[in-house]
């Protein structure tokens, strides 16, 4: 007998369902099909039926409307812009969340390939930044010792990295480059962002240089795809009028539906 088929009828249809509300086949204040029409269309009884759908209610993703029928519960989400040189705790207290900080690490440490731009004599630095009380993103920065030795680390509690930086060392952030993945949840990961292992993350990867072009920062940034939105803007790339922006929506269309795919895979795959 397959694990499919050990799965009671019931868990089988909340997962149904809720990956349809995390795929966006169903959205906040949409409603779900009738009862009637889930026995019919997964050939179930009204009492499995309703066993699913008070799972997804306690989950809160789902609430009976009065009248109405069974709708999607909003989802409280949160939105960076990655485009913005700016960090995450800068954006969201801007939007008027709580933010807090809590320092992990901040030791010298070996140049990993990805930022030797930085130079020989590095120090990581691990935060867990939470909102309203809930972690969101663990971010992992290689900064030059430089940066380091100048800064007092206690004041990261809480603190923004930039304006820390830029207050002890006059160095802020100008540019830099983005990257963004989705990725599955190891175990230390998981932990720290209170997740189950193999869930969905979005990695948001980076360098950052400041006023005279030179490296600042090389960071990781691991956000619950759940409770983080990234949000992108078109830039022209080439051509003239409507054709600038067909192209660039089309692309970005496909960058999201790109990533939709691979969070779903990471979602559907098997949790060892």
């Amino acid at each position: 007998m397959t694990p499919m088929a050990r799965t009671p009828l019931h868990a089988r249809l909340t997962a149904q369902l809720r990956g349809r509300i995390h795929d966006r086949e169903l959205t906040p204040g949409e409603l779900l099909p009738s009862e009637s029409a889930l026995q019919e269309e997964f050939s179930v009884s009204r009492s499995v039926v309703r066993q699913a759908l008070a799972t997804l209610e306690a989950e809160g993703l789902v609430r009976r409307a009065q009248g109405r029928g069974t709708v999607v519960a909003p989802q409280p989400e949160l939105h960076r812009d990655v485009e913005m040189s700016s960090g995450l705790m800068d954006q969201l207290q801007g939007a008027g969340s709580t933010t807090s900080t809590t320092v992990l690490r901040c030791e010298p440490a070996s140049v990993p390939q990805h930022a030797d731009e930085l130079g020989d004599d590095v120090h990581v630095l691990e935060r867990l930044r939470r909102v309203d009380g809930r972690p969101v993103a663990f971010i992992r920065t290689y900064l030059p010792a430089s940066v380091v030795t100048a800064i007092d680390v206690a004041d990261l509690e809480d603190g923004s990295l930039h304006k820390v930086v830029r207050a002890a060392t006059g160095r802020g952030v100008a540019g830099g480059r983005r990257t963004i993945r989705a990725v599955a949840a190891s175990s230390p990961l998981a932990e720290a962002l209170e997740v189950d292992e193999r869930d969905p993350l979005l990695l948001l990867e980076g360098t950052s240089v400041d006023q005279r072009g030179e490296v600042v920062e090389v960071f990781s940034t691991w956000h619950r795809s759940d409770l983080v939105a990234f949000d992108v803007g078109l830039r022209p790339g080439g051509g003239s009028g409507s054709e600038v922006e067909a192209g660039a929506l089309d692309r970005v269309t496909g960058l999201l539906d790109q990533a939709r795919a691979e969070v779903a895979a990471l979602r559907d795959s098997p949790r060892r």
